[in-house]
């Protein structure tokens, strides 16, 4: 009997010690299962303001905004898009918008290719959309800029209308500057003087209309550009000829090292602008040295095409496309800072502005360059000189 007892007290405290390890298993548990619900409680809380963040941004975007998923399906939109009527949930952009610009942009950015901005548009509106890419899709911001168009339409009316009239007037004065100096024998020398400083200021203005009307016609798109097949060596060579006296009398040099048998596909005259641009820069900041012409090698090319895409990265060029055509002076430079905004209208760098000009130059050539399929970037350094890049199509 002792025996049996024992036994059942044995078995009864063992089973006690089997329920408390299953009691401490269970507050275990019980305090993972309190942590995880907190967790849980933490994770749905992010989950919600991170919803309330997005759904904040993308109210807040004055622009009409569009989340599509990898079949270019419309998911989400902001409350703009739907306003607009381009937010249609569950249908492709092609049915909902029916523009092949838009689905055409959707498709490369879902491709991973080049991301350009491109303009279409809806009910008469132009827009200019962008498309991000995302895992499982693509946002795409689409921009009004038919108000943009109307005032730049507006500004280059203007401009090339206050050309016309600036015209008549000014050469009116350097008609009657020519008379009084055909009088130079009765005119005392100070006011000769004077007469010599009106005609610079009345030549100067006029280079000024010039230019002005010029930018106008290039920005309207109203200067066809003739590609054709050309050299750039002679291309080169003209512009350095026209411009040797004013660099003689500086006590510069050009130099021309494009190789004579290289050929691209663009309109002379327009390519011989830019040069001219860029070498009377060069002239004109260089106290004393060269400006040089010359063409990238092909190492050169794709180490520069390299460098511009990462400063613009939407920028689609191959050194099989094009040719890198630079201008290189040893100058006074221009400060880093000043480099992004150097072919703005108007622009003058500060260290530079006792040296005249109507700060059109660049602007003139960017938009001949970005005519030509090519871009255009500079590269500086303070007190050693600055090099202007541009490309130009090669040859078919």
């Amino acid at each position: 009997m002792f025996c049996v007892i024992g036994v059942s007290f044995a078995a009864v405290m063992l089973l006690l010690m089997r329920v408390r390890r299953l009691t401490n298993e269970l507050d275990a548990l019980s305090d993972q299962h309190r942590q995880l619900r907190r967790q849980c409680d933490a994770l749905v809380h992010e989950a919600a303001e991170c919803r309330a963040l997005k759904d904040a941004l993308s109210e807040a975007i004055f622009d009409p905004l569009l989340v599509i998923d990898g079949q270019r399906r419309i998911m989400a939109g902001n409350e703009i898009a739907k306003r607009l009527g381009l937010c249609k949930a569950g249908q492709t952009l092609i049915e909902a918008i029916r523009s092949h610009e838009l689905d055409s942009l959707a498709g490369d950015a879902l491709d991973m290719r080049c991301e350009l901005p491109r303009d279409f548009y809806i009910d008469q509106r132009l827009f200019r959309a962008r498309a991000v890419r995302y895992n499982g899709g693509a946002v795409l911001v689409l921009r009004d800029v038919s108000e943009l168009q109307r005032l730049g339409r507006a500004r280059r009316d203007f401009v090339a209308n206050i050309s016309h009239e600036l015209r008549t007037p000014l050469a009116t004065i350097g008609v009657l500057l020519e008379s009084l100096r055909l009088e130079a024998a009765a005119i005392p020398p100070n006011l000769q003087c004077l007469i010599a400083q009106m005609d610079a200021q009345v030549t100067s203005l006029t280079q000024l209309v010039q230019e002005l009307s010029d930018l106008a016609q290039i920005e309207a798109g109203q200067v066809p550009m003739r590609m054709v097949r050309a050299s750039l060596h002679q291309a080169a060579n003209t512009v350095i000829h026209r411009l040797l006296p004013q660099a003689e009398s500086a006590g510069l040099r050009l130099v021309n090292e494009i190789p004579e048998h290289l050929h691209g596909l663009f309109d002379p005259a327009q390519i011989q602008r830019v040069l001219s641009n860029l070498l009377h820069n060069a002239i004109k900041f260089t106290p004393a040295g060269s400006a040089t012409v010359f063409v990238l090698s092909e190492q050169e090319a794709v180490a520069q095409l390299a460098k511009l895409r990462v400063a613009l990265a939407e920028v689609d060029l191959t050194p099989e496309d094009v040719w890198v055509v630079g201008v290189r002076d040893t100058g006074v430079g221009i400060p880093r800072e000043e480099l992004p905004r150097i072919f703005e209208r108007f622009y003058k760098v500060d260290r530079a502005r006792g040296r005249g000009g109507s700060g059109l130059g660049l602007a003139i050539a960017k938009h001949i360059v970005e005519a030509h399929g090519g871009r255009i970037w500079a590269e500086s350094t303070v007190g050693k000189g600055t090099t202007f890049y541009f490309t130009v199509p090669r040859e078919g």
